[in-house]
């Protein structure tokens, strides 16, 4: 309907000349060889720019910390190989301020053989799975054990004051000489499946996470040195405010007797007066759009250049000239 509509004259007009199919040079199969070989590497390299777009680029820089905050949140997930009814949970500080966080945060009973026996290793840009807290929900795990079971599971978030100060997972009364728990019932064998402060960022690794502490002794305490270094996070998408940290351990076994140092999970943690900035870069999609027609012309001319040069060798020539022969007698 449309080419009825047109004029004659401009029915006739067109913008790019056609060569008559007698002067029409024979395909040839190196020919298809050099589109295959172009059409991939524009394929392989539309994939490369997608996937650069997707990852961004991370830019870190080191700065006197100057944020000031009273509070932060402490996240943990940790199993232990005690029932629940054995565990007691404080957080202290440099201001004697004491949170009793044992009814802050959710004991779930469990079996021992729902607990991890091993330390996972995280490698540096791929998401980890114990990273429930940036979804603002801990992983449900299988239907809680009715009763008294093998193994006690903490999780959840306390709020603790930005100063110097420690996590205790203990055992309550033992130590004080007014403990009514058995003291073959003592194991501190543990495993840390998230312990962080402030909110998650992608690709985000602290040390303990993943972390398998095991002792064959009843009166053992796990001590764990921290780092905390304040984090500012900012991407296209959004920005926080959270920390990382680095990790020291000494564990030592512990002495029986009265007023003596509980066992237990000490987690000591102090506040460095440096910061970090991380800002996540995502280029433009326009340029990546234009980086890939910008390379995709420079392939297509570089292998027209190699076809060329691959056409003058003699054997090529003599292949040309048997295609144009049998054209001419296919035609005939």
């Amino acid at each position: 309907m449309l080419r009825k509509k047109l004029p004659q004259h401009l029915e006739a007009f067109d913008a790019f000349p056609k060569v008559v199919n007698e002067y029409r040079k024979p395909g040839s199969s190196r020919g298809g060889v050099f589109s295959l070989a172009v059409g991939f590497f524009v394929l392989w390299l539309f994939l490369l720019e997608c996937y650069f777009y997707q990852k961004g680029v991370r830019e870190q820089k080191i700065m006197v910390s100057d944020k000031v905050s009273e509070l932060m949140d402490l996240n943990l997930d940790i199993t232990l190989a005690m029932p629940c009814t054995h565990v007691r949970v404080d957080a202290a500080d440099k201001t004697n301020d004491i949170v009793f966080a044992t009814n802050m945060l959710t004991l779930e009973e469990t079996d021992l053989s729902d607990m991890r026996h091993s330390s996972t290793k995280y490698r540096p840009g791929r998401k980890s799975e114990y990273r429930w807290v940036r979804s603002g929900k801990f992983r449900q795990k299988k239907k809680p054990v009715t009763g008294a079971g093998s193994a006690c599971r903490i999780y959840g978030k306390i709020t603790v004051n930005r100063v110097h100060g420690q996590l205790q997972i203990t055992t309550p009364g033992w130590g004080y000489g007014l403990s009514d728990i058995p003291f073959h019932a003592l194991n501190f064998t543990h495993h840390i499946e998230e312990l962080s402060f402030g909110d998650y960022y992608p690709a985000i690794v602290n040390a303990l996470d993943g972390h398998y502490g095991f002792t064959d002794k009843e009166a053992f305490a796990f001590q764990y040195y921290l780092s905390i270094l304040p984090t500012s996070y900012k991407s296209s998408f959004r920005s926080l405010e959270t920390n990382q940290y680095s990790l020291t351990e000494n564990s030592v076994p512990r002495q029986l007797g009265f007023r003596s140092s509980p066992p237990g999970i000490f987690i000591e943690y102090d506040i460095e007066p440096l910061g970090v900035q991380i800002v996540d870069k995502y280029p433009s999609i326009v340029k990546c759009f234009l980086r890939v027609l910008s390379i995709s012309g420079g392939l297509y001319v570089l292998m027209n250049w190699l076809e060329k040069i691959y056409s003058t060798r003699p054997a090529a020539k003599a292949e040309d000239n048997m295609l144009g022969l049998l054209g001419k007698e296919i035609k005939s």
